[in-house]
């Protein structure tokens, strides 16, 4: 149907009235999806069970890791690396998701202490609770316990303390990210240390 011109005088075309209203419900569709969420990404791959092969609840992890299709483990698993010092990294389509490295140190001190020495160099605030033992910065938990034997991360030097870092690249909000942390720190820290002899 061809655009209609009712006074000769005005050349401007005007939409004829089912074009107006189906212009209009189109509106309000994409409005309601947005609302309801539809149109938001998601998260189209299975959330692991473990953090480098260490058994951690889904619920837990599920707000750290980001949408995407496809999720990929790289790097060591703990309880089967015998290893000073371990890597593990989550990659989400290819991208870096999230991190968590072990490290069995020779150095006696807490996760609040590492955590200070990097933050004030990197001028970056920082958190951490009051025993010192569980601290972090943007994106970052770091937890210490202790541990004995060896190895050590100085070749013959006893293990002092264990360390553990986790990294997460997709956050919007520290204040947000920070107790989430912390409770895969609570739970992950104990059996991260069991596994690696500590």
């Amino acid at each position: 149907m061809a655009d209609q011109v009712s006074d000769p005088c005005d050349t401007t075309t005007h939409a004829p009235a089912w074009r107006k209203t189906v212009a209009s419900a189109a509106a309000m569709f994409s409005l309601a999806l947005l609302a309801s969420g539809c149109g938001a990404p998601k998260i189209n791959y299975a959330i692991p069970s473990s953090l480098c092969d260490i058994p951690v609840s889904r619920d837990l992890l599920r707000p750290l890791f980001p949408p995407g299709d496809r999720i990929e483990f790289d790097g060591d698993s703990f309880p089967d690396d015998g290893k000073a010092t371990s890597f593990c990294q989550y990659y989400v389509d290819g991208n870096a998701a999230l991190s968590v490295e072990a490290r069995r140190s020779s150095e006696n001190g807490t996760a609040e202490e590492r955590v200070r020495r990097f933050a004030s160099h990197a001028h970056l605030k920082f958190w951490a609770r009051p025993d010192g033992h569980t601290a972090g910065y943007s994106g970052s938990a770091f937890g210490t316990s202790r541990c004995s034997g060896t190895p050590s991360d100085s070749h013959g030097q006893p293990a002092r303390t264990f360390a553990l870092e986790i990294s997460v690249n997709h956050f919007t909000s520290t204040n947000e990210l920070r107790p989430r942390l912390e409770k895969i720190m609570d739970t992950l820290l104990p059996k991260a240390a069991h596994a690696r002899g500590c």
